[in-house]
């Protein structure tokens, strides 16, 4: 039994042994962080530095308006980059093409390349071709067209 007791006290501090050894280097005594750093670095080497690829150009904010997250994410195999210029609230454009579905509504393409789709029937918005319309942010994540005539309807954007 005090083998087996003194074979486990051994084998625990053989284990530890590395731990106590890398306590005691002298680097681990130097208190001001940027000479221990130093210390380390004379000691062991610096690390390799490896060049980053150049980060990759985002579309234009007017591009992306009107997508969620996720869809620019979908339509962009690029990975996205980390400082964007803050979103616009709304864009105006002149419609170049006009669509009216069966069901009342309307599919609208603008000179910017971006098409919308309406959303609600019961509205008195009308639009023509060539007419200026502001797409604008609204409440919950909605885009709001709202025609010449400053009549607002809810639209999603297609493509």
């Amino acid at each position: 039994m005090r083998t087996i007791a003194a074979s486990v006290v051994l084998f625990a501090t053989a284990g530890a042994l590395p731990a106590a050894e890398d306590a005691r280097h002298p680097c681990a005594h130097v208190r001001d962080d940027t000479d221990r750093l130093a210390c380390y670095d004379q000691a062991f080497g610096k690390p390799v530095e490896t060049t980053a690829p150049a980060p990759a150009s985002a579309p234009a904010p007017e591009q992306q308006f009107g997508y969620t997250g996720k869809e620019i994410a979908r339509n962009d195999p690029k990975p996205p980059v980390p400082v964007t210029p803050p979103a616009p609230t709304s864009i105006t454009a002149s419609v170049t093409s006009l669509e009216r579905r069966r069901d009342g509504k309307f599919v609208v393409t603008l000179d910017n390349a971006q098409v919308w789709s309406q959303s609600e029937i019961n509205s008195q918005a009308d639009v023509e071709i060539g007419d200026a319309v502001t797409v604008r942010r609204g409440a919950l994540g909605s885009y709001l067209l709202v025609t010449k005539a400053g009549i607002a309807t809810r639209v999603k954007r297609v493509k």
